[in-house]
């Protein structure tokens, strides 16, 4: 049965490193959801998140063919429901906004506006997918001029007990 689950990836950090995370789970035929990659406080290493669609079967292997990639150290699998994860949704709203019946949800979300400009202005968010979704639904309509959501962010640890001594290596 197919479930959502998050995969951590610690890697070396190098061009390239994503198009062969990608093409490894897109050959198993895995769904990727969302995808985020960011450098981390150790120079040279990255922590790669991928929120994939998928049997756990499947995944677990998967994370075995992942591990097998030179620059990658460790792979975490983790199911979706388990571990915190948050999202980063941006609004794009018309200034007439202000005057609807809508204008309350930005309250009722603890919505933080991050730009302005002549027409429009964005809004931004961080929470879970069901709570951006929620505030979606009550700001879709003639206000809403866009919407964007950035990739899946966990609360995965950087180094595991067993990866010290590779990324200590590496950080020398």
């Amino acid at each position: 049965m197919k479930e959502q689950y998050v995969l951590s990836i610690k890697a070396e950090d190098r061009p390239g490193l994503l198009h062969l995370v990608t093409g490894v789970i897109e050959k198993r035929l895995v769904k990727i959801i969302s995808l985020s990659s960011a450098p981390t406080d150790i120079h040279g290493i990255v922590l790669i998140t991928v929120e994939v669609s998928g049997d756990e079967t499947i995944l677990t292997q998967l994370a075995f063919k992942l591990e097998n990639i030179i620059e990658v150290f460790s792979v975490e699998v983790v199911h979706y429901n388990s571990i915190v994860c948050l999202r980063a949704a941006y609004f794009k709203l018309k200034k007439t906004f202000w005057e609807s019946p809508q204008a309350i949800a930005m309250s009722k979300y603890d919505t933080t506006i991050v730009m302005f400009d002549e027409d429009a202005f964005l809004l931004a968010k961080y929470g879970s997918a069901a709570t951006i979704s929620k505030l979606y639904n009550d700001l879709d309509g003639p206000h809403l001029m866009g919407f964007s959501q950035i990739g899946l962010i966990t609360d995965s640890k950087l180094i595991g007990e067993d990866e010290s001594s590779v990324i200590n290596r590496l950080a020398a």
